[in-house]
């Protein structure tokens, strides 16, 4: 399965990972990287039914110690597009914005 970032996944994860340098060590945000990887790896390995539906046609898995959530979408039968990098302690309010 073919797995594309969005211009707003890719805006969103690197606005995450400036804000965790902060905050993280180095570490850390290498394994909030991986994270991301596995996550990706298992999108293209075809399994996207296991992950938790945010809405009815978007999923999402919560990464790195648990404070970001990944959103995804299952556009065609052979490709998902990540739609964004959410960090969980914004105003939720924000998660719709983004996904318009």
């Amino acid at each position: 399965m073919q797995v594309e970032f969005s211009e707003v996944a890719k805006t969103t994860l690197a606005e995450n990972i400036q804000f965790l340098r902060k905050l993280w060590t180095n570490r850390e945000i290498v394994i909030f990287l991986e994270d991301v990887k596995k996550i990706t790896n298992d999108l293209e390995d075809g399994k996207y039914l296991q992950f938790q539906k945010s809405t009815r046609n978007t999923r999402s898995v919560l990464i790195g110690k648990k404070h970001v959530r990944m959103f995804f979408r299952k556009e065609k039968e052979t490709k998902i597009i990540i739609l964004l990098f959410f960090d969980m302690r914004q105003n939720p309010q924000k998660i719709i914005d983004l996904l318009k």
